[in-house]
C-alpha cells in the first residue's frame, strides 16, 4: 500500500508541476495583452509568428493563420506605417510560414516596403531570439491566438523584450483538446529554453 502511495505521488508531481507552469504563463501573459487603440501599441515593431496557410492533412484553411493576417491588417488601420516582421518556419516542402503569411497581407494592401521576413525561426523561441537579436531594445507588439501569445509574452518579458501583446482570432468556438494538450508540451518546452 505505501508503495502504491509514492507510486502516485511520483507520477502526480510531474502533472502538477505542468499544470502549474501553464497557469503562471497564463497569469503573466494575460497582463501584457493590450486592446486596440491604446497608447501602448504606437511607434511599435509588428512581429507575427508563424503559421501554417493550411492544415497538412485534409487541405481545409488554417483558422490561426487567418486570424493572424486579419489582426495585422486591423493594426494597420490605426497604425498605417508600423514596421511588420513575419516569422515562421520554412521546410522547403509543405511549410513556407513566413512567404504565405506576405503574400496573404499583400493582398489586403499591406506595403511590401512595411514587411520583413524571417524565414529561418522554426519556433516561438527563435522568432524572439532573432527579434531581439536585430531589434536589441526596440518595442514591439507579438501577434497570435491568446494561448500562443501568452506563451510568447512570458517568454518576451524573460528575455527582457519590451513587448506587449495584440489577440487574433483563432478557432470560431474554443480551441480544440488537442491544441490545448500541445500548449501544455509547448509551455514546459518554453520553460527550458529560457531557463537551461
Amino acid at each position: 500500500m505505501k508503495f502504491l502511495k509514492i507510486f502516485f505521488l511520483i507520477l502526480l508531481l510531474p502533472i502538477v508541476l505542468i499544470l502549474c507552469n501553464y497557469w503562471w504563463i497564463s497569469h503573466v501573459g494575460n497582463k501584457m495583452i493590450v486592446q486596440e487603440n491604446t497608447a501602448q501599441l504606437k511607434n511599435r515593431y509588428v512581429l507575427v509568428l508563424g503559421a501554417g496557410k493550411e492544415y497538412r492533412m485534409g487541405k481545409r484553411p488554417n483558422y490561426f493563420f487567418n486570424g493572424r493576417v486579419e489582426a495585422v491588417v486591423k493594426l494597420r488601420q490605426s497604425y498605417p506605417n508600423c514596421k511588420i516582421i513575419i516569422s515562421g518556419i520554412s521546410d522547403g516542402n509543405h511549410y513556407d510560414e513566413a512567404n504565405d503569411l506576405k503574400k496573404e497581407l499583400l493582398t489586403k494592401g499591406v506595403k511590401d516596403t512595411l514587411i520583413m521576413l524571417d524565414s529561418d525561426s522554426k519556433d516561438t523561441y527563435a522568432s524572439l531570439k532573432m527579434f531581439n537579436k536585430k531589434y536589441l531594445y526596440e518595442p514591439v507588439i507579438i501577434v497570435s491566438q491568446k494561448a500562443h501569445l501568452c506563451r510568447a509574452l512570458w517568454m518576451a518579458k524573460q528575455m527582457n523584450i519590451n513587448s506587449v501583446g495584440y489577440v487574433a482570432e483563432g478557432w470560431p468556438k474554443r480551441e480544440p483538446t488537442w491544441f490545448l494538450i500541445r500548449e501544455m508540451g509547448a509551455r514546459v518546452k518554453a520553460t527550458l529554453e529560457i531557463f537551461f
